[in-house]
């Protein structure tokens, strides 16, 4: 991925690209970079054609294609959100496209620009050798450590690991998210000097994910009147009963899943990729299962799915059926 912004730099294009994946910030990021890279500015609206969704069909994106450049020798075609690269989206019509793209003209660039895409799709397939694709996943947990520190640098201040750590465990975990947290602090702290745990929590917004893994804590602990505060907080806020369920449930989920993962002699990296998570998350995970038997942490992942059930049948107030399971598991008296 990184030698592409290199290619684009010595004008080296590819006729066609599909850039798909999670990581919608970076995503976002190469797409800007390729229009910057094709189109000198000021062209841009002479030289561009932008289509999304059902908009984009075969006709107009071959017709897009076509069209000459102006005042430049490149132009660009831009698809969004087609659909065409998963079975239940609009697969057939992008295969239209096959034949076309193995001969479109070398003076349009087209880029694709979705969400998913099967790998096994002939229209998948065809840009992977006629151009270029390109899956923009999470990074890893070193690699987003290495991201956030470079850009608190480039802003004047000093981010340590543990810090850079510390901020992915406090707010939410999407680049454009965390591009914004580090703006706050470079700019509460003035361009200057070392970021602090007391910068982090005078400035950074928590995620309701954190807070949720504080209460299971407090649960964990068998501390109830912490874990009610902590819960009535979040209803103070106006975060949903039902949201926090929901991660409630998540997290006795992850945690049992690190702790079984770990007894059959799995290493920590091993357990982050095959549960789909960074790895100081899994540290967290482990530490936390400390506090729970394998039993307890079945029983409680029963009662959260009961619970979520209690709910959708009426049978119980959201608010109070969650307040009841977090007394039952912060309980001293519960083993």
């Amino acid at each position: 991925m990184k030698e592409l912004k290199k290619q684009w730099k010595e004008h080296q294009f590819h006729k066609c690209y599909l850039f798909y994946g999670t990581e919608t910030y970076l995503m976002k990021n190469y797409e800007e970079a390729l229009v910057q890279a094709l189109l000198p500015p000021g062209t841009e609206s002479m030289n561009s054609d932008i289509l999304e969704g059902k908009k984009a069909t075969a006709a107009t994106i071959m017709d897009a294609a076509e069209t000459l450049p102006f005042l430049n020798d490149k132009r660009l075609v831009l698809i969004r959100n087609s659909e065409f690269f998963h079975r239940n989206g609009r697969k057939e019509e992008g295969e239209r496209l096959v034949e076309f793209l193995k001969d479109s003209p070398e003076s349009t660039c087209i880029l694709f620009v979705e969400e998913k895409a099967e790998k096994t799709g002939k229209l998948y397939k065809t840009i992977a050798k006629e151009g270029q694709v390109v899956e923009f996943a999470p990074l890893k947990e070193k690699e987003i450590i290495t991201w956030l520190r470079k850009t608190c640098a480039s802003g004047g201040v000093q981010l340590s690991e543990a810090m850079a750590v510390l901020l992915l465990r406090t707010t939410d975990n999407s680049m454009e998210n965390l591009q914004r947290e580090m703006d706050k602090l470079i700019a509460y702290k003035d361009s200057t000097g070392e970021i602090t745990q007391e910068d982090i929590s005078a400035v950074c917004s928590v995620s309701l994910e954190a807070k949720v893994f504080e209460l299971v804590r407090a649960m964990g602990e068998k501390k109830t009147e912490k874990a009610i505060s902590i819960y009535s907080n979040l209803l103070s806020l106006k975060e949903s009963p039902y949201m926090v369920l929901s991660l409630l449930t998540r997290q006795f989920r992850m945690i049992l899943g690190s702790a079984l993962l770990s007894a059959e002699g799995a290493a920590q990296a091993e357990i982050a990729s095959r549960l789909e998570v960074r790895d100081f998350a899994v540290r967290d995970y482990l530490r936390q299962s400390k506090s729970f038997s394998i039993k307890e942490l079945e029983q409680a992942l029963a009662d959260c799915l009961e619970t979520d059930l209690d709910i959708k049948s009426g049978r119980i107030a959201e608010d109070l059926a969650v307040e009841l399971l977090l007394v039952k598991y912060s309980s001293p008296s519960f083993s």
